[in-house]
Order: C-alpha cells, then structure tokens, then sequence
C-alpha cells in the first residue's frame, strides 16, 4: 500500500502554514497562485570549505526559500520561474523534490517591489 503524502502531510501542512503567492512559469502566459511556505532565515555559510582539524570560518547568509507541493503546478516549476512574495519578486536558483511530492524552492531575490 502507497502512503499519498502529498495528500496527507503536505496538504494539510500547507493549509495550516502556507500562503498564496503569484508563481510566473516561464512556459505559461499567465501568473498562477501557488500556496507555499516561505522561509527567509539565515544560515551559517563556510566560504573556505570544511577543513579537519580547523574551526569552522562560518559567515551569516539569508537562504530564501518556498516549501511546496509539486502537484500544485500545471507545469513543473524550473530555474528562472519567478514569484512575488511580500511585495518582492523572487527567481527560482534551485528545485529540490522531496521523493513525497514535495519541493524546497531555493529562490535569489531578483528586485525589491514590483
């Protein structure tokens, strides 16, 4: 037996945490609403690379990034698609599926206010 995880977790998680933000696919004309949750928190950052024996030289980045279910799209969300989220626009940098039928979007600000 398949457990639908999508229906199960991911919707439910959505419903309760998410918003609706304007996803713009660069294979469709029009802006779809898409419901996800955004994450702006900071993240540790190594720029030398982990060295053994050396403390690491971490410096402090913000990560943007939108939990989403891939089902919700009418077309699989790709790197350039854009969002709008709190009045900013966003590109996608980077898709990671989950395996359940979920996405973490890594998102790049592309401008402050649309």
């Amino acid at each position: 037996m398949s457990i639908d995880f999508g229906q199960l977790v991911l919707g439910p998680c959505l419903d309760t945490f998410g918003a609706p933000y304007a996803w713009q696919s660069r294979s469709l004309a029009d802006p779809v609403t898409i419901t996800g949750i955004f994450d702006d928190g900071y993240e540790g950052l190594d720029p030398m690379g982990a060295m053994p024996g050396l403390s690491p030289t971490d410096i402090t980045t913000s990560l943007p990034r939108l939990g989403v279910r891939l089902s919700d799209f009418p077309v699989p969300p790709v790197q350039g698609d854009t969002f709008i989220i709190n009045g900013l626009t966003y590109a996608i940098r980077e898709v990671q599926p989950d395996s359940h039928g979920g996405a973490r979007l890594d998102l790049n600000l592309v401008n402050i206010g649309t």
